[in-house]
């Protein structure tokens, strides 16, 4: 009897640790970029999480390293551990996706957690290198700036200018902006020989004086 007893709770003491060690579902990589882009909260352990955290998170550091986003998202809501390291890596592969609000709730988070009891410098003791929270504020400032001032698109074709309307009838055309642009000085036509007229003819000399007349002064009548 009490061998049975004994054996039978041997055996719950055994489901119950099986239970306890029993590794978190799988998660892939769909599941959490599509998780992901949302913005809502992903993770929930914390004390209860550390050891496996521990283990996870040279991975977790190498797959940010390699830019496998969508990987490093899946193994951070698998081991499903909270701190601001764990933030950090949620925030940096939603940016990286293409999911800049999402990112920033993240960073945000990141940075409450910083400097409290169960930040990575204080309860995992694994920041992998990254200067918490001075990483999450700068890619935090760095998305208000994008987000306030959007860049455009690289190739995007210039907007075509509107055509000129075309003009009533009855009214002259406007002429093009090519015909009215200003152009430099034109350069001087040829001049036209032009006929002068003939010179006026000299005048002609006056002749030289007529010759004495032969008149003869008749004699003074008589008295």
């Amino acid at each position: 009897m009490n061998r049975r007893y004994y054996g039978n709770l041997m055996a719950l003491g055994c489901l119950a640790l099986a239970g306890c060690v029993a590794p978190p579902p799988a998660v892939t990589p769909a599941d959490a970029v599509a998780r992901l882009r949302t913005g809502e909260p992903l993770l929930s352990c914390r004390e209860a999480c550390v050891g496996e955290w521990q283990r996870a998170q040279p991975q977790a550091a190498q797959l940010a390293a390699a830019g496998r986003w969508a990987d490093l998202a899946a193994l951070t809501v698998r081991v499903n551990y909270q701190d601001d390291l764990s933030l950090y890596y949620l925030g940096r592969a939603a940016e990286m996706l293409g999911y800049p609000g999402a990112a920033a709730g993240y960073y945000r988070q990141s940075t409450y957690l910083s400097g409290t009891t169960i930040a990575c410098q204080n309860l995992s003791r694994m920041c992998g290198g990254i200067p918490l929270p001075r990483a999450a504020l700068l890619r935090l400032a760095a998305i208000d700036r994008n987000l306030a001032h959007p860049r455009p698109r690289r190739g995007a074709p210039p907007s075509p200018e509107p055509a000129a309307p075309a003009p009533a009838a009855g009214e002259p055309e406007t002429p093009a902006a090519a015909d009215t642009a200003p152009v430099g000085p034109a350069e001087p036509a040829p001049l036209t020989p032009v006929a002068l007229p003939p010179p006026p003819p000299a005048p002609i000399p006056f002749p030289f004086p007529a010759p004495p007349s032969e008149y003869i002064e008749p004699p003074p009548a008589p008295r």
